[in-house]
């Protein structure tokens, strides 16, 4: 499997040298492959976790809501909801969920925490916290039906980017920037000194069926 196996990693980098290709490029290259490698499960796992947690907070301001619009609501309702949604506080920041500069959820999620505090019987804090959980439940279930990236895209991205330079972009963009920043400055550079050194069957094999096996 390649660069799974030490061997498999020398005797290629011994045929790419002998070949002219420079050793500096390969050894660059391993030390980014290893990171995507390791880190790519990583992230995928965190955003399992967040989606879990966001269909949980999406689950606890449903029941709110009905709640609100039964007028069954209590102070000590109110506690329990209260508590249950700082649990998950903080925890949304994955930029192809919910993320950190995502004031449309994070600022609307501290609002509900504070009005929960706030007596629903005095007229119109009932309504007030009700359409502050509407806008979060629109918003949360359009994240939930968000597209992912494909992680080790998102991973190789990570090496020396940020979600800064991701944020001001509308989702899709996201995806295809990510996507495109994998594609030419990590995968087609070492496609491309494939080329001309090692047949194109063995390439194809090294690119599509051995490189993440």
């Amino acid at each position: 499997m390649f660069l799974g196996f030490d061997d498999s990693l020398k005797s290629l980098k011994r045929d790419l040298k002998d070949s002219g290709v420079d050793i500096g490029f390969i050894r660059q290259w391993q030390k980014n492959y290893d990171k995507v490698r390791v880190q790519a499960p990583v992230l995928e796992e965190q955003y399992q976790v967040a989606k879990q947690e966001l269909q949980s907070v999406l689950a606890l301001i449903m029941d709110m809501e009905q709640q609100l619009i039964a007028g069954t609501v209590s102070k000590e309702n109110l506690a329990v909801f209260s508590k249950e949604m700082k649990k998950y506080q903080g925890h949304f920041n994955q930029e192809f969920l919910i993320g950190k500069a995502d004031t449309d959820f994070q600022t609307t999620y501290v609002s509900i925490i504070k009005l929960c505090d706030k007596d629903v019987n005095v007229k119109g804090n009932a309504l007030i916290l009700q359409s502050e959980i509407e806008n979060l439940m629109a918003v949360t279930k359009e994240a939930l039906e968000k597209e992912w990236p494909d992680f080790r895209a998102l991973a190789f991205f990570y090496i020396d980017r940020t979600d800064g330079e991701l944020s001001e972009y509308p989702h899709p963009d996201k995806l295809v920037k990510v996507k495109k920043i994998y594609e030419d400055e990590f995968i087609m550079p070492f496609k491309e000194a494939l080329v001309g050194r090692i047949n194109a069957m063995r390439i194809k094999e090294i690119m599509e069926v051995e490189l993440w096996n």
